[in-house]
């Protein structure tokens, strides 16, 4: 039977978690301990054998789940930390101690069995010898939400290897960013990092920057030029908008990354260069490689790993709860807000219907755009309180809070509701919602999902429609 530690601060995520990993189709079973305290939990890991410990990275004390990690991985035990903050640092340091993985909360229920499984399998796998060296990246990555958890991830996934990146996303997301951490944490880190825009330069000059040029290969040509990839040799070269070059540029590109070599424009002789190529690009370059606009060959060349880098609109938790004020926009907001702090010397705060207005806006331009509006209301408010009156017009236009996009929410109240009082109740609509769910789901925690609620709460709502019975012999979460 396998022995499994769960440790958090907070004895009800305990108990859902032994509920959770007792319904984990594990071959031999799953014996569950649990600790609220790193004292108690080291107690119980010198103590006893475990195979696996589930930790909480933030336990309100002394210690945190890094440090149980630390102790957990020379006993043999595997670790898979779980965190509601999540930050490209955390995730750094727990792939480099040696944890099995890295889960935001809250978590998928059957993603973090099937992580259990998994992780319970390699147990007896001889593991390494030991922490990789510290890499800890200088560039700064914002946002805790299971999207960026992911990027992180792999990025952290990343550090030792030499494979080609593909990173996706809108402009504005921060893909130079996080091709700078990639190089920042891995072992190619203090060698040149050299970047250029492909689409801003046209292909003749294109081809000159990165390759270089012999004298006399052109008009004004009139010295040898070495180019940016000899430049980058032993390094990383980042290739942003690699979606703007022309299909003849795609084939000499190519052959530099099949091959390992240069020529220089006008020259006969090949240059070797070791050079980690990342690429980035805002458009679907499989769309384009479908419709002959892009090269398939370079492309499977380029997206050896890629990185999805979400929009800001799309930060936001798996919670069925979750808004825009537990996305990562106030994350942003706030991180913005300090930097211009230390670069003014001034004190800000925003009021807090104005950060209604600001993690309601879209932000179309994504994390760019978020800077340059912080940029643009501490410039004005030079040290006041920022309100409402200091946004962008585009940010208060866009605001749909009820108290200001609709007018009727300015009526009395008995004008609102006259003629509603045939409606439902609150109540009543969800005993109705429950009991169709009940006709379709016969599993209680994956209705207690689509509810938002925990499975205490739902046997509990149950009990009150006499629906209380429950499958698989499993007891309700509030007697486990």
């Amino acid at each position: 039977m396998a022995r499994v530690l769960v440790v958090d601060d907070s004895s009800e995520t305990c108990d859902l978690l032994e509920i959770l990993l007792r319904r984990t189709d594990a071959v031999s079973g799953i014996e569950v301990f649990k600790a609220t305290r790193p004292k108690d939990a080291i107690d119980l890991l010198k103590g006893g054998s475990f195979d696996l410990m589930l930790s909480d990275i933030n336990l309100e004390a002394d210690q945190d789940g890094l440090d149980l990690l630390r102790i957990a991985k020379p006993l043999g035990v595997e670790t898979i930390l779980l965190t509601g903050f999540g930050t490209i640092e955390k995730a750094l340091e727990a792939v480099r101690e040696g944890a099995f993985d890295f889960v935001s909360k809250p978590w998928n229920n059957e993603e973090l069995k099937s992580l259990v499984r998994r992780a319970l399998s390699r147990r007896d796998i001889e593991r390494s010898d030991g922490p990789a060296k510290s890499r800890t990246p200088k560039s700064v990555m914002i946002g805790s939400s299971p999207q960026m958890m992911e990027v992180y991830k792999t990025i952290a996934s990343l550090q030792d290897s030499k494979s080609t990146v593909l990173i996706t996303g809108e402009s504005g997301t921060g893909k130079e960013l996080v091709a700078r951490v990639i190089y920042q944490s891995g072992n190619r880190k203090g060698c040149p990092f050299v970047t250029v825009n492909c689409g801003s330069l046209t292909e003749t000059l294109l081809e000159s920057e990165l390759f270089g040029h012999v004298k006399g290969a052109f008009t004004g040509a009139i010295n040898d030029k070495k180019g940016l990839f000899e430049e980058a040799h032993g390094g990383t070269i980042f290739l942003d908008e690699i979606g703007e070059i022309s299909p003849s540029f795609q084939i000499r590109l190519l052959r530099v990354l099949q091959e390992g070599e240069v020529r220089k424009v006008g020259g006969n002789k090949a240059v070797f260069v070791d050079v980690r190529v990342i690429a980035a690009t805002n458009k679907d370059l499989f769309l384009l490689v479908k419709e002959g606009k892009f090269r398939e060959d370079l492309y499977y060349r380029l997206n050896v790993v890629e990185i999805k880098i979400p929009p800001v609109r799309e930060r936001y938790s798996r919670d069925i709860n979750a808004n825009k004020k537990n996305s990562d926009i106030p994350l942003l907001i706030e991180f913005f807000l300090e930097e211009a702090r230390r670069k003014d010397g001034q004190h800000y705060h925003i009021r807090a219907d104005a950060m209604d207005f600001l993690t309601d806006y879209g932000w179309p331009g994504n994390v760019r755009e978020i800077a340059n509006v912080l940029e643009y209301i501490t410039q004005l408010s030079r040290g006041r309180e920022i309100t409402p009156e200091d946004l962008p017009e585009k940010v208060k236009n866009d605001f749909s809070g009820d108290s200001i996009s609709n007018p009727q929410s300015q009526a009395p109240l008995a004008e609102l509701i006259e003629g509603w009082e045939h409606l439902p109740t609150l109540e009543e609509l969800e005993r109705r919602y429950i009991q169709v769910l009940l006709k379709h789901e016969p599993r209680k925690g994956r209705i207690a999902e689509i509810l938002g609620k925990d499975r205490a709460t739902l046997y509990r709502k149950l009990r009150d429609l006499g629906q209380s019975d429950t499958p698989d012999g499993a007891p309700p979460p509030d007697n486990p």
